[in-house]
């Protein structure tokens, strides 16, 4: 069955990161708060999902660090402690995997969402074909994340539809590209760009404050999320990731505009 996309906003966590001890003992207990460290565009519907998490266990709140996940990956391997990886992409996860601090059968699918296309209220894109129009200003995530390349794809297929020249014409356009799919949706919604792609989730909260492009079927391009607890995490790691996954979370995830 075809999903259907809702649309809530990420918001990058600036919480700087702990650093992991040279020898690690696990003496974390099914009631410490864990160390989740969350693609930007996790960070709203994590929050949400530890809450209920919380009230089942009885557990502490969680600490949630949100950023890029190329980024966070990298922050990961040189020693940041977290207990929970949520990548936007596997490509991300498997960094980490790699360096043999998560074990690849504990990765899971935890949630969907489509790319979309944020546009200022006011700005003269009433539709994907005028995203190639000189003078109109688009955002990006660098393409170092998933959600530039999940956005580059996009215009290699939209291009089906709109010309060969239309992925030129739509990246001559681009004023800049951000470390995250927040940052570029911020952009857009400060009037700082006319255009951004960005996730379907993340435009939920914003009601009419943004307009939204939907992309066409055939075009379409959907963002896989995946979690696991990495080797040294705290006890209670893999039963969270057990929770988010679980039938109970999928109101949650559907409320902040994923499938689950």
């Amino acid at each position: 069955m075809t999903p259907e996309w809702s649309f809530g906003v990420g918001i990058l966590s600036t919480t700087s990161y702990p650093t992991r001890p040279a020898v690690v003992a696990c003496s974390s207990t099914a009631t410490s708060g864990l160390n989740l460290t969350v693609a930007s565009s996790l960070n709203n519907v994590m929050q949400a999902l530890d809450k209920a998490y919380q009230s089942t266990k009885t557990t502490p709140a969680a600490s949630i660090h949100a950023g890029g996940s190329g980024a966070l990956a990298q922050q990961i391997i040189d020693g940041a402690a977290t207990d929970v990886f949520a990548a936007a992409d596997r490509a991300a996860m498997d960094k980490v995997v790699a360096a043999n601090l998560i074990d690849a059968s504990a990765v899971k699918v935890i949630a969907h969402t489509a790319l979309v296309v944020a546009v200022r209220p006011g700005a003269n894109v009433p539709d994907l074909a005028a995203l190639a129009t000189t003078g109109v200003s688009v955002v990006m995530a660098d393409k170092t994340v998933p959600a530039g390349k999940y956005g580059l794809t996009l215009l290699d297929n939209l291009a089906k539809s709109y010309g060969a020249d239309y992925v030129a014409n739509v990246t001559a356009n681009v004023v800049s590209y951000e470390a995250n799919v927040a940052a570029v949706l911020q952009k857009v919604s400060a009037g700082e760009a006319d255009a951004g792609i960005v996730y379907a989730s993340d435009v939920v909260a914003l009601g009419d404050k943004i307009q939204v492009l939907t992309i066409p079927t055939e075009s379409a391009v959907i963002a896989e999320y995946v979690a696991a607890p990495l080797r040294n995490a705290a006890a209670n790691a893999p039963d969270f990731v057990d929770f988010i996954t679980s039938d109970s979370a999928k109101p949650i995830w559907q409320t902040y505009g994923f499938t689950a």
